[in-house]
């Protein structure tokens, strides 16, 4: 199993009114994610499911990502993927989904704990920008410390200049 954490692209700041889970994308937020996925194409073809946090700029991250892709399946929404999230409950979620590319668009710094305890028994510090993309195998279940860091790639590889 292929797992891809993704940090959801650049979004509005917080304003009076405003709740954390209502913050959208900015326009160059927008442009920031489809042109990362150009650049993901020439890496990975195809997600077999795209597994996202339920606030809006990780849903709208995860709607242009199955945009760029051609996905036609419809995007997992799990409330347990939003701020905060658990690396077990993580778990959780890809093993039921059993094998595949599997995508999943979250936060920070929830993002860099999944990574560190996926992949390491004893912590890594992960530095996980907006619109970065991070890939960890798996052979057979997903557990912590069995994962290997296959790449971290930073959105600044991918946006051209």
């Amino acid at each position: 199993m292929n797992i891809y954490l993704i940090r959801h692209s650049d979004s509005e700041g917080l304003s009076k009114g405003m709740k954390d889970f209502e913050r959208g994308l900015t326009p160059e937020g927008e442009i920031k994610i489809r042109n990362a996925c150009l650049f993901w194409q020439n890496i990975i073809t195809e997600f077999d499911f795209i597994i996202s946090s339920p606030y809006l700029r990780a849903l709208q991250t995860a709607k242009i990502i199955a945009s760029v892709y051609n996905y036609k399946k419809e995007i997992v929404i799990d409330r347990r993927i939003g701020c905060g999230s658990e690396t077990d409950d993580l778990i959780e979620i890809l093993n039921n989904h059993q094998s595949g590319e599997i995508a999943i668009v979250g936060h920070q710094p929830d993002l860099s704990i999944h990574v560190s305890r996926l992949i390491s028994g004893t912590g890594a510090s992960i530095e996980f920008k907006k619109a970065a993309i991070a890939k960890i195998s798996f052979s057979g279940k997903v557990r912590e410390g069995k994962g290997v860091l296959e790449f971290l790639v930073p959105p600044g590889l991918f946006i051209p200049k």
